[in-house]
């Protein structure tokens, strides 16, 4: 029989949400590049070595180091306007992070509260959250949103907004599902018999029951959300200058591929980076949730 970790052993048997975390490599190296990124983000003022909105002609594509013509001043090289590409990554870290998680709460908020009701409720309720949830799949979120975005004119905010009313829809879908099953329960009919409001057996009872599940959605939105913003930067519809947006970084540099590849390089490692630490941090966290439930 494999013996396990001493990190494992020296942890009390109690505190078995500590051991399963510590077990889960997945939660922990995620959660480890995660969290960089987000105190890299915070901090951005203090770890950037330079304006991220400071140009500077003289200096216009300088390679990153290890590259030969590579200024120490800027480690990571220039962009075509002479700005440092580092700290436009440390700046764009923000960017993407706001954005993912402000798509999160309010798609999260949408989708939630129409699940909610749609499985509480049922009936003629439940068919025309239905059918509002097969018109929102029905329409192509990058054709819309573009739409919008001409319509409205492209920012932070609109962008914000833009993806939010096309991510709620997963979490209507599982939240309807999970509440339906929850409503056969015997904590909700002991709420029921006791006189209790529809509202207090949605709010206090069945929601927080379903945290669990909406906390898992959320990250998968969220990472989602960043490629949105991103992909709709690249095609000049969300984020615009002379913000730092990690898409519009690589809009930017499409047209040095051949020639400057690290341009585009090194602001799609970031996103892919980060996309995939947060997906492989819900899926860990699904794990443990999982493996909480059935202990």
């Amino acid at each position: 029989m494999m013996r396990q970790p001493l990190v494992l052993e020296m942890i009390p048997q109690s505190s078995g949400l500590a051991r399963r975390v510590l077990g889960n490599a997945s939660v922990l190296m995620s959660g480890a590049v995660l969290t960089v990124i987000l105190i890299v983000a915070i901090a951005a003022p203090l770890i950037a070595p330079h304006d991220p909105y400071v140009h500077d002609l003289s200096r216009r594509l300088l390679p990153p180091m290890l590259f030969e013509g590579h200024n120490a001043a800027h480690p990571l090289g220039t962009d075509p306007f002479g700005r440092d590409y580092l700290s436009r990554l440390i700046y764009g870290a923000r960017i993407s992070l706001v954005i993912g998680f402000s798509v999160m709460l309010i798609s999260g908020f949408i989708g939630t509260t129409l699940g909610l009701l749609a499985g509480y409720f049922g009936g003629r309720i439940d068919q025309f959250i239905m059918f509002v949830i097969n018109t929102r799949l029905a329409l192509p979120i990058f054709l819309v949103a573009m739409s919008i975005v001409v319509v409205f004119g492209p920012s932070i905010t609109g962008t914000i907004l833009t993806i939010s009313l096309f991510l709620w829809d997963r979490f209507a879908v599982v939240v309807r599902s999970a509440t339906q099953q929850a409503v056969s329960q015997d904590y909700v009919t002991a709420a029921r018999s006791i006189g209790c409001s529809n509202r207090y057996i949605l709010l206090g009872e069945i929601l927080p029951n379903l945290v669990n599940v909406v906390i898992v959605i959320g990250t998968i939105e969220m990472a989602y959300a960043i490629l949105v913003e991103a992909a709709l930067s690249f095609l000049g519809f969300g984020v615009q200058e002379p913000m730092p947006s990690w898409g519009l970084m690589l809009a930017q540099a499409r047209q040095y591929l051949f020639f400057d590849s690290w341009l585009v390089y090194i602001p799609g490692a970031a996103l892919f980076s980060l996309a995939l630490a947060i997906n492989l941090f819900g899926d860990g966290l699904r794990d443990l949730l999982v493996a909480g439930d059935r202990g």
